[in-house]
């Protein structure tokens, strides 16, 4: 990863005066340009999802005098601005000031506009694919499983590549199951963790193990236990650990994948916590009952 960096921060370095969109199809691989930029000057700014008047902040601060070599501004995840904003910010992406540098992170480059596309200059960051060939050969525990874990969060291949022989079953138990999320943010290991209890309970589902009265009793006791929880939150993280396992498992029904999505894009998280917990857990069920 050292190496990886490296190749980033050389053109970075290489590019001032100009703007740049650093793409790669991991989030967690993107949170790394970050801690780049902070090598290379203590005068930055980080925006994500910019709106119009955090892009014209941007320009005033790109567009003042520099006491630290370079000014930096990173706009991550562009492609989910408003048109009005990126509008209003193509002609200093086309020639930002000499002395500063504008950074682009995104997952999904092809949407951006091509009056965005065209104006930049692209650095990909990826992880070489030997890497995960030999994480697969150290992983002794559900090696295909984890493996698509570890290609969707780099944190989460880190963390496996270090532990990956102490990592233990895990059964699906709701107290300790949602204990994982009390802090909010999961952890590489509490994700890891999370993925191998819904995959225990994807298959409890599928051998029949569970009946509808059963079924009905596991929801109560996650709702009841879930209440000092943000449980939005919760259902917004277990929607894409979910998608995991049902890829994992074959699952190919699009409209699942599609409720999953409609999460996952959902910003605000608004929508009706205990419905989507309920539905989240019957479509699961019905799912491996297949």
């Amino acid at each position: 990863m050292n190496e990886i960096l490296e190749r980033l921060k050389g053109f970075l370095q290489t590019n001032v005066g100009s703007s740049v969109c650093v793409r790669s199809r991991e989030q967690s691989l993107l949170k790394r340009v970050r801690s780049v930029v902070a090598e290379l000057t203590k005068e930055y700014l980080i925006f994500t999802e910019p709106s119009i008047d955090e892009v014209r902040q941007a320009e005033e601060f790109l567009y003042t005098a520099s006491g630290d070599g370079v000014k930096i501004v990173v706009f991550e995840k562009f492609e989910r601005s408003s048109i009005e904003a990126m509008n209003a910010f193509l002609k200093t992406l086309e020639e930002p000031p000499s002395h500063s540098l504008v950074v682009l992170t995104s997952i999904k480059f092809r949407e951006l506009p091509q009056t965005v596309r065209s104006r930049v200059k692209v650095f990909d960051l990826f992880v070489p694919r030997s890497f995960y060939e030999e994480l697969k050969r150290k992983v002794l525990l559900e090696p295909e499983l984890l493996l698509k874990l570890c290609k969707a969060d780099f944190d989460v291949a880190e963390y496996v590549n270090k532990a990956s022989g102490e990592i233990e079953a895990v059964r699906f138990e709701p107290s300790s199951f949602l204990s994982l999320f009390k802090n909010g943010e999961l952890k590489p290991q509490d994700k890891v963790h999370a993925l191998l209890a819904l995959n225990d309970l994807f298959t409890r589902f599928q051998a029949g193990q569970m009946d509808d009265r059963s079924f009905v009793e596991l929801y109560v006791a996650l709702v009841e236990q879930s209440k000092k929880l943000e449980l939005n939150k919760v259902i917004f993280e277990l929607c894409w650990l979910c998608e995991i396992v049902l890829e994992h498992h074959g699952v190919n029904e699009l409209s699942v994948y599609k409720w999953f999505d409609s999460i996952l894009r959902n910003k605000l998280l608004n929508f009706n916590a205990q419905l989507a917990f309920a539905n989240l857990l019957i479509k699961f069920r019905r799912c491996a009952r297949r």
